[in-house]
């Protein structure tokens, strides 16, 4: 007689697993495949991949930009990066707590005439890991354009298989660090707090992602442990004994 009748749970739901499996599978088939795939670099926030830059403002919001379409080896893609008009300063006008939440898009894709416009809200140039990860979401419906079929579970996961393709490219790391945060305000006349929310897939989703990732490449999830915030590596690391347990999940073998 078994000790333990029950099997173990998934990581995520069932349906998000084999989902995510049957999306690499449509990039593995529209892409060139493992080889091309493995060709891509993980792109990390240090200066290698994003150089010191005296420029301000859309200045500075162009060099990144350049640095991003280069490393998801889109730079001979043409479009043109536009600010979003800036949002209104939330603030609480008396002594008191508050919380305000982020739901406004970070960035827009769209094609205007013959013009691919790409916009992006100026106020993550104080934040250039959400601001990085917007570009590279936006750049990733670009990519995505390309396909002639839809994603698998049709046009209304198309935001969530946007964020996967970021993944794919090499820049998992900058939307899971960004998929949440929480942030306390203070000051002489005000007191609050707020959480922003970016992207699509939750923060357990990008981790497992990121952990299809690694597999596919067979690399060591070490080397994102000093760019990841401490919880989504822990959930890295479970996502990653988890498909190693489970080869099934995966997209393909590695």
């Amino acid at each position: 007689m078994a000790l333990w009748p029950w099997k173990p749970s998934p990581f995520l739901e069932s349906a998000e697993e084999e989902w995510q499996a049957e999306v690499w599978r449509w990039f593995l088939r529209s892409f060139g495949g493992l080889e091309d795939f493995r060709r891509s670099p993980l792109v990390t926030p240090t200066a290698e991949f994003f150089p010191a830059t005296g420029s301000s403002g859309h200045a500075r919001a162009l060099k990144i930009f350049e640095h991003v379409k280069r490393h998801a080896g889109l730079q001979e893609w043409e479009c043109e990066l536009v600010e979003q008009p800036s949002r209104p300063d939330l603030r609480v006008g008396e002594v008191m707590a508050q919380v305000f939440e982020q739901h406004d898009p970070a960035g827009t894709f769209g094609v205007e005439g013959n013009r691919v416009v790409i916009s992006y809200e100026p106020t993550q140039l104080g934040d250039p890991m959400a601001l990085i990860a917007t570009f590279i979401h936006e750049l990733g419906h670009y990519l995505l354009a390309t396909i002639a079929d839809p994603p698998p579970g049709g046009p209304q996961t198309e935001e969530l298989a946007t964020d996967l393709v970021t993944v794919y490219l090499g820049f998992g790391l900058f939307g899971a660090n960004c998929a949440f945060s929480f942030q306390r305000d203070s000051g002489t006349h005000s007191q609050g707090w707020s959480t922003a929310r970016q992207g699509y897939l939750t923060e357990r989703m990008w981790c497992y992602a990121l952990a299809t990732f690694f597999r596919l490449r067979d690399e060591d999830i070490g080397q994102a442990r000093p760019f990841l915030k401490s919880h989504l590596y822990t959930d890295l690391r479970k996502a990653t004994a988890y498909l190693r347990k489970h080869p099934e999940r995966m997209p393909v073998s590695s």
